[in-house]
């Protein structure tokens, strides 16, 4: 044993120093490394709580994509709920929405000349269609719909549409498929009951977004449908 008077070396068996006879105290044995085991441990665990955690931020990142493609318009039915929530609700700005930039500048250029104005014709309709529930229904009308029927062009004539959009309305992009629906509408209150069925609810797709085609656009394509 260590001295810690004289310090000088004893034999493991003495109680006492054999050089001074001070009393010797026995060392104290270092406790196995837990520390390392432990802070190994808490690294592990560490370790498996980020993954954890990535994987949940991954998951809510997939989920949220799933639910902004599912909201924003990943199919034609969208377009067709966010038209009938916006004339429910008269709410001009989801209204405008609804359509695409080409058909607003068009609009703009050959027409109205400023944005408000164009803002203003555009939203128009929705005015009308809540004068004509009301007339029937009341002022507390609740609206529904369905979709009856669809149907997606086919190439040839989803060509001529695009040919169509580009010589007469001077459209840049190209529609990548277009969807004409037939929707009844049905408007309910304390006043009485109306089914609207609109069988030219037409929408298209655009840079990976469904929009509502304007009249003026299906009207027009119309016209030359017989030729293709």
């Amino acid at each position: 044993m260590y001295c810690h008077e004289c310090h000088k070396q004893s034999p493991d068996n003495f109680v006492n120093c054999a050089y001074c006879g001070a009393k010797l105290k026995p060392e104290k044995k270092k406790a196995p490394s837990h520390f390392v085991s432990k802070r190994k441990l808490k690294i592990k665990i560490s370790f498996k709580m980020l993954i954890a955690v990535l994987l949940s931020f991954a998951t809510l990142i997939t989920v949220a994509a799933i639910f902004t493609a599912t909201v924003t318009g990943s199919k034609p039915e969208r377009v067709v709920k966010g038209f009938v929530r916006a004339v429910q609700s008269q709410d001009e700005d989801l209204y405008y929405s609804l359509y695409d930039d080409g058909i607003k500048e068009y609009k703009k250029q050959n027409r109205y000349y400023a944005d408000d104005e164009t803002f203003n014709n555009m939203v128009a309709p929705l005015h009308e269609s809540k004068d004509f529930y009301t007339s029937r229904c009341g002022e507390s009308y609740k609206l529904s719909y369905s979709v009856e029927s669809s149907r997606t062009l086919s190439e040839t004539e989803l060509a001529a549409f695009n040919k169509m959009l580009e010589s007469q309305f001077s459209y840049i992009n190209s529609a990548s498929r277009v969807d004409v629906m037939s929707v009844e509408i049905h408007a309910k209150g304390k006043e009485g009951e109306y089914n609207s069925l609109y069988n030219d609810f037409w929408c298209m797709k655009i840079k990976g977004k469904w929009y509502k085609v304007d009249k003026t656009i299906y009207t027009e394509y119309q016209k030359i449908e017989t030729t293709v």
